[in-house]
């Protein structure tokens, strides 16, 4: 009888550093997997055990899923049992999966299907991008594209379509990318033919955009502006001052900080959209900020009121959040006649510009910001810049002429 373990394959680890959680099909003394749709940090995974560990916030929900996945393939592999011959793991596998022939699967319940395992995962973000797209292509040819009709000549009808429809060559390059990730994954999961694969010849381009970074001079104007202590435009201001401070996190990553974030004076997190984690010193004015918004929520911005939501809907509202301090933002860009709309990203891309005027090179803003260094092959053999030298850039960037919000 073929048996089932769950495992970390270490063989292929993902970008970010997570490994995808397997589970290894043996039969007759051979074996093959079959993907769980789950990656983690190694710390996250038990390996005597084959379970999740609490170092992961929602280990329960996952351990429950792997479970219930383990025992749904039991189930099946005790009706294979019956069977009068021994098939191979990989005809086990496809039975098990219940997988038809790779002409049978339509884009539409490929896509759908990922989308589920990433919401499964609490990935909220990935899987309201992959929905983007697939909403998008769904509109263009229907439900019942094939996967290995997606060709070359398809994607290009696709985007004349919507540059057709008014949209900008960078959001045409955006669900492109989308596209072209869960065609990746069918391909590893030997649902497509990389014959078929469009992206071979199809080439993703996008345009400049005007920049995204204000000067110093301007963020003093911003500082000055008298505003109303307590009004929308006065809290977003804040907020747009806290990202600038923690060397333009995220908003979403700003949002979900925790008491637990606070660790020697410094905020550490992982970065929810690559899983790197980030270590900054706590400036005087972060400090001030925060103090400000703490409150009985476990959350440090206690005004966003997350404590009494499901995961499920926080990025929701964090979403409407942004939309709300972004709007506030651009109205007082509007007062000050700022050259570029004001919005969170720009804290971010602002303290950026400021460090290269201060001087800094960019493979020291590069790992401030998280980014690999500027060279990809020779960051490979620098050490890196430790918290010291950054805390350093951070203290010179977020320096004012004391003027104190």
């Amino acid at each position: 009888m073929a048996t089932l373990k769950l495992s970390m394959d270490k063989r292929r680890p993902y970008a970010d550093g997570r490994f995808p959680i397997i589970i290894r099909l043996t039969e007759d003394q051979k074996s093959t997997s079959i993907s769980t749709g789950i990656r983690l940090f190694t710390l996250e995974w038990d390996y005597q055990k084959g379970k999740v560990t609490k170092n992961h916030p929602d280990s329960k929900n996952l351990n429950l899923h792997l479970k219930n996945k383990i025992l749904e393939l039991e189930k099946k592999a005790l009706i294979l049992q019956t069977a009068s011959d021994t098939p191979s793991p990989s005809r086990v596998r496809e039975t098990l999966l219940n997988q038809r022939k790779t002409g049978e699967i339509t884009f539409h319940e490929f896509a759908s299907t990922e989308i589920k395992v990433l919401r499964d995962q609490e990935r909220f973000g990935n899987a309201k991008s992959y929905e983007a797209a697939l909403n998008r292509l769904t509109k263009f040819t229907g439900n019942t594209l094939l996967l290995n009709k997606i060709n070359y000549t398809l994607i290009c009808d696709f985007e004349a379509h919507l540059l057709k429809d008014g949209l900008t060559k960078n959001s045409v390059a955006v669900y492109m990318r989308e596209i072209r990730a869960l065609l990746n994954k069918a391909i590893k999961k030997e649902l497509l033919d990389k014959a078929t694969y469009p992206f071979n010849k199809y080439i993703i381009k996008g345009e400049k955009t005007v920049s995204r970074a204000i000067t110093k001079d301007d963020l003093e104007k911003i500082r000055a502006y008298t505003l109303v202590e307590g009004s929308k435009l006065w809290h977003s201001r804040n907020i747009l001052f806290l990202i600038f401070n923690l060397i333009g996190i995220s908003f979403i990553d700003l949002a979900l900080l925790t008491n637990d974030s606070i660790q020697n004076g410094r905020i550490v997190y992982r970065r929810r959209k690559t899983g790197k984690i980030y270590s900054i010193k706590i400036t005087p004015e972060a400090e001030r900020l925060l103090n400000y918004y703490s409150g009985e929520s476990k959350y440090l911005i206690s005004t966003f009121n997350l404590d009494a939501v499901s995961k499920s809907e926080e990025i929701e509202i964090i979403h409407q959040k942004l939309k709300v301090c972004n709007k506030y933002l651009k109205n007082l860009g509007k007062l000050l006649s700022l050259p570029i709309p004001l919005t969170t990203y720009v804290a971010r891309y602002s303290w950026a510009n400021i460090a290269k005027a201060s001087g800094y090179s960019k493979d020291l803003i590069a790992e401030a910001l998280g980014h690999e260094y500027g060279n990809a092959i020779t960051g490979i053999y620098l050490d890196s810049y430790g918290d010291e030298v950054i805390d350093g850039v951070n203290e010179k960037v977020t320096c004012f002429k004391n003027i104190q919000l």
